[in-house]
């Protein structure tokens, strides 16, 4: 029963870490900032805006991180990469909105808020055994060499 539910934790992960990376591709390709309507309140409304690049940018990065977590959930230091980089995020939202109001709390910025907090509260509380990485003999090759070894032994001999 663990192994579902770390198995589907990982999913659910995954399609966070897909949620990033459509942000990321958003950012880059849409022409007009869909974040807000932050243009009006700067005094470059007619430059490019800086603040979807940046976004896009770290998506792709916090997306690359949390891939790697749902592939290396079992390694402590992985999950911890994949915390941070969700506490990072949620402090840039809340940051953009309540702080530099650059954006306003549309569903842009609330629904990515929600996963991520989702998300954030799930990595916290998995369950430390389901994080134990496998024990790894202390010298590999010595336990290969075992193995083989046995094998060797195990096989009948020809009778010529």
């Amino acid at each position: 029963m663990d192994h579902k539910l770390l198995y589907a934790f990982r999913g659910w992960i995954a399609f966070v870490a897909f949620m990033d990376l459509g942000t990321c591709v958003r950012c880059f390709i849409e022409k007009r900032a869909f974040l807000g309507d932050y243009s009006k309140k700067s005094e470059f409304a007619n430059e490019d805006a800086l603040l979807p690049r940046m976004l896009g940018m770290f998506s792709l990065l916090k997306a690359l991180a949390l891939i790697h977590c749902t592939l290396f959930i079992h390694y402590k230091p992985v999950v911890s990469l994949g915390i941070c980089s969700i506490v990072v995020s949620l402090l840039m939202c809340a940051l953009e909105v309540l702080v530099y109001t650059s954006t306003t709390p549309s569903f842009y910025i609330v629904f990515p808020c929600v996963l991520n907090a989702l998300t954030l509260l799930g990595l916290a509380l998995l369950p430390r055994g389901l994080l134990e990485a496998p024990a790894v003999a202390e010298d590999e090759n010595l336990e290969l060499l075992r193995q083989a070894t046995a094998f060797r032994r195990r096989r009948p001999r020809k009778v010529n």
